[in-house]
């Protein structure tokens, strides 16, 4: 599942890099204006896999940077499969999380010294569901197995940076903190629309 997720953002990566035009004269990016938005991709690195696509719209601009409001959608998983020996037999246990979160979110993007350069913090509120299974083999005695679906809210404190190659297309870190159904440390790629 990890390397599908990196091949499909590499790929997506590499084709917007070979479409999109280059920067203004002298490689500088104006931000985010009102009423333009960014999408962005991004695996998650950090407590689980998972990948989330977010977007973010410009509401105003307020002293050097810009406040938007937007969403973010993700999915995460989460799991372990081992084999143990107990007193001679064989133990098999398998469990997975498979979490689908939705969140609102508020940032504000402040344009840094470097033109290209933006940093941003904000904050999350959300929710999502958990469809989780677990599976026990005691060899040759007995199979157990459960699963359920449960819910969830989250909410989480956003710190992020971005670089951008050119006005339309860029690198992104994003860390998220206090939600701890989803990953924390977040890298993709964002498109300025």
């Amino acid at each position: 599942m990890k390397k599908v997720i990196i091949a499909l953002v590499s790929a997506i990566a590499f084709g917007c890099f070979a479409m999109v035009q280059p920067a203004k004269a002298g490689g500088v990016y104006d931000g985010l204006a009102p009423k333009s938005s960014v999408l962005g991709v991004k695996l998650g690195l950090s407590n689980i896999v998972g990948a989330n696509v977010t977007y973010d719209y410009s509401l105003a601009r307020v002293w050097k940077g810009s406040f938007t409001i937007g969403g973010r959608v993700g999915y995460m998983w989460d799991g372990s499969n081992g084999r143990s020996t107990v007193e001679g037999v064989s133990v098999r246990n398998a469990w997975s999380n498979n979490y689908v979160d939705f969140q609102v979110r508020t940032t504000y993007r402040l344009n840094v010294v470097v033109p290209q350069w933006e940093v941003y913090a904000g904050v999350a509120l959300g929710g999502g569901f958990n469809a989780w299974t677990s599976k026990t083999r005691v060899e040759g005695i007995t199979t157990s197995s459960n699963n359920g679906v449960g819910g969830y809210f989250s909410g989480a404190f956003i710190l992020g940076t971005s670089y951008n190659f050119t006005d339309a297309i860029g690198v992104n870190l994003e860390f998220d903190f206090g939600a701890w159904e989803q990953a924390w440390v977040n890298l993709g790629v964002n498109f300025k629309l």
